[in-house]
């Protein structure tokens, strides 16, 4: 089906954008956790779908194609921001200028990145929490875990492997934020 085809006019282009401006700046706010810039992408979104309405063939639904393109959006901003972050680490001796007082934005990645992580850690099992705690915060080995709790080395890393999995589990949806803050050397 052809775009043009199916917002023959402004005014059918201007009810398409009613009708899904709302949804996908809620998809965009889950890759940039920001209202305004996910605003933004969704506004490019539209924009990009504008500029191309008398050449684009669009072979799935309207909506199927505004989703997959505001997420392309998103993404293609994340990976230039997180190019940029390599850049400014690697020009400068400040390694972590993006991060500053000037950079509140990655402040706030990061705290709530962090507070994700402590939630995920407060929802496992006490025995695994117990475990993950004394391996990954107080930094004890496998032996020294089992002989402090009077268990096996397998069942510490079967509690820890326990933990690590539900742990990521639960920050999936942060990936956005993990791969910025991975670019500035944060995580």
């Amino acid at each position: 089906m052809s775009l043009h085809g199916s917002l023959k006019s402004t005014a059918d282009f201007g009810r398409c954008y009613e009708a899904y401006y709302p949804m996908l700046c809620m998809i965009a706010y889950e890759y940039t956790r920001d209202k305004v810039l996910a605003e933004e992408m969704v506004g490019d979104t539209f924009l990009a779908l504008w500029e191309k309405r008398e050449s684009l063939e669009i072979t799935t639904s309207v909506k199927n194609y505004l989703i997959k393109s505001t997420q392309n959006t998103c993404l293609q901003y994340l990976r230039k921001k997180k190019l940029q972050i390599r850049r400014i680490s690697d020009e400068t001796e400040w390694e972590h200028i993006p991060w500053s007082d000037d950079y509140p934005l990655g402040q706030l990645f990061e705290k709530e990145l962090s507070d994700k992580i402590a939630q995920a850690i407060e929802t496992l099992p006490p025995k695994c929490r117990e475990v993950f705690q004394l391996s990954r915060i107080d930094e004890m080995s496998y032996s020294q875990i089992a002989g402090a709790l009077q268990i096996s080395e397998n069942t510490v890393k079967t509690q820890l492997k326990t933990a690590l999995s539900r742990i990521r589990n639960a920050l999936r949806d942060y990936l956005p934020i993990v791969l910025i803050l991975l670019a500035n050397g944060r995580v």
